[in-house]
């Protein structure tokens, strides 16, 4: 008799023996048990989690003749024959091979027709994803209302690919990937059955390269007995998946943390010369000290525990490290996989990494932390301290021109917040530009400007759309011989349009299309007419401290005989 995979002999036949899915099984077989059935189920999750079995089992449940507990019994007719697959009344399809409207089509016709076996005519639709649109259309009626002797059961590896009228007619179920432990124990039972000796280590590392996934934990165990005969070892479980022992990561991590360049490189040449991929070391290195970090901020975390080993060996190449140096050599290894993808000599990358490793250690222990954050502690301290003799200076009335000076660039930032004008630019010395260009108008050159603007904004949209969006809220209101001013309804349009860029390609187009070299200056429409006013009445114009509220502060302060107002 030929020979049978092991993945094939333990496929589950109850849902008891599902690994690892009892948030799914109990829910099913509580359905079954009470006869709530649903008549489509969707089954998500990662490849070899039993999505396809626990499907076969629920086949073999709803038609059972002498159903336990919502278990099927496998020992009779129907469930013996559901598991050989010669009831034509539960078909398995493949949607990757038969994603066609017409299969869909045909599936569609024959539903209507009661089962000639069995109870129940069940359709397994796996790797669903895979169909076409127009299937997925023709299968949409049948689905929401089958034949109450018809039950649907979906699976699929990526349900974000499914429509949502797909997805909203199912009871979904997700599987999750299995726990590292639970397929150990079940690896275990396996060997135990097999009459096969197993390395406790070696188990750990068939169940962390399948990655959750019990299909390809067999696979591996299978491929490791064919290797290795009735005793398999860590190194021949190494040798045939061509990963790298956990031993000899903390070989290299100790190296690294103890800047052993010369030992490091002559550990990772013996890696190369057996042929092990530079790709796949730096990823398992990478996942190592992953794990070393989770150690040292998260002992008790149970994750650590899926993929690394934890004994005395890797607690002591733990203990090297801080986690700042962790930090820096998880980035590292991360940025050299990203740069490995595109390079043509992976073996010097991954050397170069390797070095750099070292040095990291090496450049913190020139330039401490401690010393660095001192030094910026002081400089701190001493502008604060000259801040303070300024304050007290204003306080007791012997300020001078120059400390006003510096008070008021001091906070000039808040000016610019509130002024009523864009913040590139904005500020008292922008509005006085615009008071100066009102007073000193050119009638003709204004209404030069207002004729032309829609060609301004032409131009400009040439340059960029966005800067054209900005100025449309804007006309023109005024212009002299050195500047323009442009009144805004938004107050985010004024803002925007003061950025110096978008600024000087409107000042740009200005000059192209009136041969004037203009200043560009935004101000609101509210403003202007206040502005507007005042420069139609010169007697009643307020004065310069009463414009500007800083001066005012100042005046009260110092008084007018201390106080010097410069322009």
């Amino acid at each position: 008799m030929a020979y049978t995979a092991l993945y094939r002999v333990y496929r589950p036949q109850s849902f008891r023996d599902v690994v690892g899915q009892t948030h799914v099984t109990t829910t099913l077989r509580n359905a079954l048990r009470e006869g709530r059935l649903s008549h489509a189920y969707l089954f998500n999750g990662p490849r070899g989690t039993g999505k396809t079995s626990a499907a076969k089992i629920m086949a073999k449940a709803v038609n059972c003749e002498q159903p336990q507990d919502g278990e099927p019994c496998n020992q009779c007719a129907t469930c013996r024959a559901i598991s050989d697959g010669s009831v034509t009344d539960v078909l398995e399809i493949d949607a990757a091979s038969n994603r066609g409207v017409e299969e869909i089509r045909d599936i569609r016709d024959k539903v209507r027709f009661a089962p000639s076996d069995v109870r129940y005519k069940v359709y397994i639709i796996d790797e669903v994803h895979m169909l076409t649109t127009e299937a997925f259309n023709a299968l949409l009626k049948t689905l929401e209302e089958p034949p109450p002797h018809v039950i649907f059961i979906l699976a699929t590896t990526e349900p974000h690919k499914l429509p949502a009228t797909i997805i909203s007619r199912c009871q979904r179920f997700d599987f999750h990937r299995i726990a590292l432990q639970e397929m150990v124990v079940h690896l275990k039972q396996i060997c135990q059955e097999q009459q096969v000796e197993v390395e406790d280590q070696a188990l750990h590392l068939v169940a962390k390269l399948a990655e959750g996934g019990m299909r390809d934990a067999l696979s591996l165990l299978d491929q490791a007995i064919s290797f290795s005969g009735n005793q398999v070892t860590l190194r021949d479980l190494v040798l045939i998946t061509g990963t790298v022992s956990q031993t000899y990561f903390s070989l290299l991590a100790k190296q690294i943390a103890e800047q052993d360049i010369g030992g490091l490189l002559e550990q990772f040449h013996q890696v190369m010369v057996q042929g092990k991929d530079p790709e796949q070391f730096l990823q398992d290195l990478l996942y190592y000290y992953r794990d070393m970090l989770l150690f040292k901020t998260a002992p008790n975390l149970q994750e650590i525990v899926e993929r690394t080993l934890i004994d005395e060996q890797f607690a002591g190449v733990a203990s090297l490290y801080s986690l700042p140096v962790l930090y820096q050599v998880i980035e590292a290894l991360n940025q050299a996989l990203s740069q490995l993808k595109w390079s043509s000599q992976a073996r010097v990358l991954v050397e170069m990494t390797l070095v750099k490793l070292c040095e990291l250690g090496r450049s913190r222990e020139q330039t401490p932390v401690a010393e660095n954050t001192g030094q910026n502690v002081a400089e701190l301290v001493k502008k604060i301290q000259i801040l303070e003799e300024r304050v007290n200076q204003l306080l007791q009335g012997r300020v001078t021109v120059a400390a006003a000076t510096q008070v008021e660039e001091t906070r000039a930032p808040q000016t610019q917040r509130r002024a009523p004008m864009g913040s590139g630019g904005s500020g008292r010395s922008s509005l006085n530009k615009v008071r100066e260009t009102a007073q000193s108008a050119n009638r003709a050159l204004t209404q030069q400007l207002i004729g032309n603007w829609s060609q301004i904004l032409a131009e400009v949209k040439k340059v960029k759309i966005q800067f054209q969006a900005w100025l449309i809220n804007g006309q023109p209101v005024a212009a002299s011989d050195r500047a323009v001013v442009v009144a805004f309804t938004s107050p985010i349009h004024c803002e925007k349009t003061m950025e110096p860029e978008l600024r000087g390609i409107v000042e740009r187009v200005i000059q192209a299309t009136t041969g004037k070299e203009l200043q560009f200056f935004s101000v609101m429409e509210e403003d202007w007419k206040e502005i507007e006013a005042q420069s139609s009445q010169p007697g009643e114009q307020s004065s310069e401290a009463d414009a500007d509220p800083f001066v005012s502060e100042a005046l009260k302060l110092v008084g007018e005989q201390l106080l010097e107002i410069k322009e």
